[in-house]
């Protein structure tokens, strides 16, 4: 079934509070923030991978896409848009492209859960009791046009329009793995993580 899945990491935001694209930074020295996405996704068993809106100077593996947003500088929300028409399959993971820790397994949670509850919307991970619209496999067929229809009514963040869909949580096995990080005070608060999950292997 894991052929009927896509992948898609959202590359194109501002990294303002960062100071630089957050897609190209090495923060642990594991690779680039846009590799460990991508390393995440096809650990899972993902063949079909998109990284939305990336500039030029962020390198994307032979193999995956290249998609410019089809909202720029527009936030979250149209990414997350461009990346369900950009799709073929039906079930989409859509992912963020600041986390250090994420892995195939926590992306593998969220896709078991999709295929096994086919009336939800969306699955999304949960952290400290919070979904994250971010870390998420949406069913374009259920969700696109309420997408569509909330941007062109003005609304910019995924997170209100989840009431107007159906949707069900996984909380990670791994809670690590969805840390994000936005600031370079987030790259030094998060170091003893990077630490001890070198030193776990």
């Amino acid at each position: 079934m894991i052929e009927l899945v896509a992948g898609a990491i959202l590359a194109g935001g501002r990294s303002s509070r960062m100071g630089e694209d957050k897609a190209g930074i090495d923060p642990y020295e594991q690779g680039p923030l846009i590799d460990i996405g991508i390393r995440a996704l096809r650990s899972a068993g993902l063949h079909r991978i998109a990284v939305i809106g990336a500039r030029e100077s962020i390198g994307v593996p032979a193999g995956v896409d290249r998609v410019p947003d089809v909202h720029p500088d527009e936030g979250p929300l149209g990414g997350i848009i461009t990346a369900l028409e950009w799709a073929t399959s039906d079930l989409v993971v859509v992912m963020a492209c600041d986390m250090p820790f994420l892995t195939g397994t926590a992306v593998e949670e969220l896709i078991v859960r999709a295929l096994r509850d086919p009336s939800a919307s969306v699955v999304l991970a949960e952290l400290d009791g919070r979904p994250q619209p971010l870390t998420a496999v949406w069913r374009s067929m259920k969700v696109l046009e309420t997408l569509r229809g909330a941007f062109d009514a003005g609304e910019r963040a995924p997170r209100r329009v989840l009431e107007r869909l159906v949707t069900v949580t996984v909380v990670p096995s791994d809670p690590d793995s969805l840390i994000d990080i936005d600031s370079p005070s987030d790259i030094e608060r998060y170091a003893a993580v990077a630490r001890r999950r070198t030193t776990e292997g």
